[in-house]
């Protein structure tokens, strides 16, 4: 009974069929939309109840005298949410598009680099290079053991030997780390951090001369007025989920920057010149199939 109910919810609201004799059907443009992997609008549905769980928490984090920040404990299924939004985003070009994008396909290929992955969350990306990239050594490292330990679990079903995944706070890496990685990749997690310009000083730090780093973030000025110019209503959505996860884990410390998903361009580049790298280095990327994000390509002198 409780399915029927659902069925009449999406059938009236268009989304899927209805005959008069209440037999529900999708066409086969529908199920290609609505799987969630080929729409990211319907996947990023799936931050919903996630989001939710933590409505109380943020509530009191909107008083004067509440809380700062929301720890990343309270989210319970986003990384699950999170692998189904980023599969939907990247599974079709991260490999075909991206890294040609960045300059990093031929060399990667011919193998020998040390690669990171800072906040890999459950380890999508790191997985997908491993397998690519099968002569390259790997690493990822996230600040959530859960999201470690469902890294490690995709890694071992897959059989990935030169994958390896540490818990890590992006902002304080191990001191033996400094000059020791090729490339280093951030996907759409620096603007989660309490502090992203520890996160970028400690990425640079491990980063050997002429290494690269590869900053793939939300678009953005660092301007509401200039975003909603830009993007127009479509950029509300952005700032939501920005509202509901982004800003709370990242000022969930006294010292933290509290930046948001649409921190911007401009704090961005900013960030990233204090950090160490050159500005007359960096290349920034707007890449048609990566909608509303941006990517700094950055390499160490």
């Amino acid at each position: 009974r409780y399915v029927r109910e659902w069925l009449a919810v999406l059938s009236c609201a268009g989304f899927i069929e209805v005959t008069k004799c209440d037999i529900f059907w999708l066409t086969n443009e529908a199920k290609n939309e609505w799987s969630g992997i080929n729409n990211l609008a319907v996947a990023e549905m799936a931050f919903l109840p996630t989001f939710l769980q933590s409505f109380n928490e943020l509530e009191d984090a909107f008083k004067k005298d509440g809380i700062r920040g929301i720890d990343y404990a309270h989210f319970s299924d986003f990384y699950d949410s999170m692998d189904s939004v980023t599969t939907a985003m990247h599974d079709v070009h991260l490999i075909s598009d991206y890294f040609p994008l960045i300059g990093m396909s031929d060399k990667l290929e011919e193998g020998g680099l040390k690669v990171l992955g800072v906040g890999c969350v459950s380890g999508y990306h790191a997985n997908k290079m491993a397998s690519a990239y099968p002569k390259c050594e790997i690493h990822g490292t996230d600040i959530s053991e859960k999201a470690i330990g469902m890294a490690r679990k995709s890694a071992e079903q897959h059989g990935l030997t030169n994958l390896t995944f540490h818990v890590r706070d992006a902002g304080k890496m191990p001191e033996d780390w400094s000059e020791s990685f090729d490339f280093i990749t951030i996907f759409d997690a620096c603007h989660d951090q309490v502090r992203p310009d520890l996160c970028l000083n400690e990425i640079y730090r491990m980063l050997k001369p002429g290494g690269v780093f590869a900053m793939l973030e939300i678009s953005g000025s660092s301007n509401i007025h200039d975003d909603k110019a830009k993007f127009g209503s479509f950029v509300s959505v952005f700032y939501a989920m920005s509202m509901f996860h982004c800003l709370p884990v990242g000022s969930n410390r006294e010292d933290a920057l509290c930046m948001g998903a649409m921190w911007g361009e401009k704090r961005a580049k900013k960030m990233l010149e204090d950090a160490g790298f050159q500005m007359q280095c960096l290349q920034v990327f707007d890449p048609a199939y990566f909608p509303m994000n941006i990517v700094y390509l950055c390499k160490k002198q």
